[in-house]
């Protein structure tokens, strides 16, 4: 069994998502980031920069993965599901990508747009600027590709579909990148991409482009 400590943030979904793809059983241990629980001193001991998420494999002698790239890599590795070893090297890199870029960036504006918009000007203008060229750049890569990676679903989708998932807050509007919004409908009608969306809230649904 899988313990995953999570918030639900899309770095948490994507945890989930791959849990329920897989079909490994999992129980999910809240970590409320409002009441800053991930700098208990116990959870540190596990995510060393007190990040979400984290996983606990009680299958493998309690081994804890933080970061959620890892994590996604350790459970294809185990289950032998969308991490293909012939096609490791691309999934790596737009793994990589999500995780150094998309992730990041998109993150930052989430912090000036969302969360605190009109206390910074340039912070407002400069994320949502780099989010939009994210979203060309995944456009072009998909207009390429049916997923990031090549044909084949993998985790490389797994870890960049959640940030997309929150494309309301963006403001870009994701109806006007076809082939981005071809990848995201197809990934959000998957059974287990809709259960693992939910994961911490049954009523949560999928924001449609």
């Amino acid at each position: 069994m899988i313990e995953l400590f999570s918030a639900d943030t899309p770095n948490g979904k994507k945890i989930s998502i791959m849990l329920e793809e897989i079909g490994y059983d999992y129980k999910v241990t809240k970590v409320d980031l409002g009441k800053k629980e991930q700098f208990n001193p116990e959870f540190k001991k596990i995510s060393p920069f007190s990040k979400i998420p984290v996983i606990i494999d009680h299958n493998n002698n309690g081994e804890s993965i933080f970061e959620s790239g890892a994590i996604l890599m350790y459970l294809g590795e185990r289950s032998n599901k969308f991490y293909d070893k012939e096609n490791r090297l691309k999934i790596n890199q737009w793994l990589m990508g999500q995780m150094g870029y998309v992730g990041p960036m998109i993150g930052q504006h989430h912090q000036f747009h969302h969360y605190n918009p009109g206390k910074s000007e340039f912070g407002e203008k400069r994320y949502f600027e780099i989010t939009k060229r994210i979203y060309e750049e995944l456009d072009e890569r998909l207009r390429q590709f049916k997923f990031l990676a090549g044909e084949n679903y993998t985790i490389a989708d797994i870890a960049t579909w959640p940030w997309i998932a929150r494309h309301e807050w963006h403001d870009i509007g994701l109806a006007n990148f076809h082939h981005l919004s071809r990848w995201y409908v197809e990934i959000s009608k998957r059974p287990a991409v809709v259960k693992g969306f939910k994961f911490m809230d049954s009523s949560l649904e999928i924001p449609l482009p």
